[in-house]
């Protein structure tokens, strides 16, 4: 029989302590948090401080929150590695109306600290620059 002699290897490898026999429990100050968790919000006018449009919460992997399109929008920041300037646009015709609105995240992503403001010249722009992930109720032309 083959299993073994394979298990005879692995006997042997452990004995060298080339391979541990029990598994070591990793800490959890080792294992780097896994997704994301954002707060998103839109602010009419050209800062933060703008009057609030819309907010969500946005968890991913697993998704969740109340953002109204959590696991599209996970998939969009995964594919831009968590950076909103990175998230591909969606190609849309918006009306060319001076409207603004600063679009604020802020949260974690894999472990780290994520930061992102932008202030575009309308809602629907901001829909479409950010891959819709900035659309939390929706846009009507």
């Amino acid at each position: 029989m083959r299993a073994r002699p394979v298990r005879t290897a692995l006997l042997a490898v452990a004995a060298l302590g080339l391979l541990p026999l029990t598994a070591t429990p990793a800490s959890a100050e080792t294992q780097p948090e896994t997704g994301g968790r954002q707060h998103i919000a839109v602010h009419e006018g050209t800062g933060p401080s703008g009057p609030l449009l819309a907010a969500a919460y946005l968890r991913c992997f697993p998704t969740g929150g109340s953002h109204p399109t959590p696991e599209a929008s996970c998939l969009k920041l995964a594919l831009a590695n968590g950076d909103y300037a990175r998230v591909p646009q969606i190609h849309r015709a918006c009306p060319r109306i001076y409207q603004p609105v600063t679009v604020v995240a802020h949260g974690t992503w894999h472990g780290k600290t994520t930061a992102y403001q932008h202030t575009y010249a309308n809602q629907c722009i901001a829909n479409a620059e950010s891959g819709d992930i900035f659309n939390l109720t929706p846009w009507s032309d």
